[in-house]
């Protein structure tokens, strides 16, 4: 019983670093795509906390991206354990 529990952790440490790692890397991608708009341009004079925002923007959007293809790794790999 104690290997069972062992390799259950070890599943659950390689679906913490999957999910961190998707989530990083769509917040990186989420941040560059929102920097290549070039938002200042819309203002006359941009609003000062308008680096914040795109910071915050691109953390919720890749946050809410990586979070999904995790999720889809994970149920996709269920569903091929349960196919076994």
């Amino acid at each position: 019983m104690n290997w069972l529990r062992r390799r259950q952790m070890q599943y659950n440490g390689m679906q913490s670093v999957l999910t961190l790692i998707l989530q990083l890397t769509f917040t990186i991608i989420t941040f560059r795509a929102i920097q290549s708009f070039h938002l200042e341009t819309f203002f006359r004079h941009p609003p000062q906390g308008l680096p914040a925002l795109i910071v915050l923007l691109a953390i919720t959007i890749g946050y809410a991206c990586g979070s999904f293809f995790a999720e889809f790794f994970i149920v996709l790999h269920g569903l091929l354990n349960m196919v076994r």
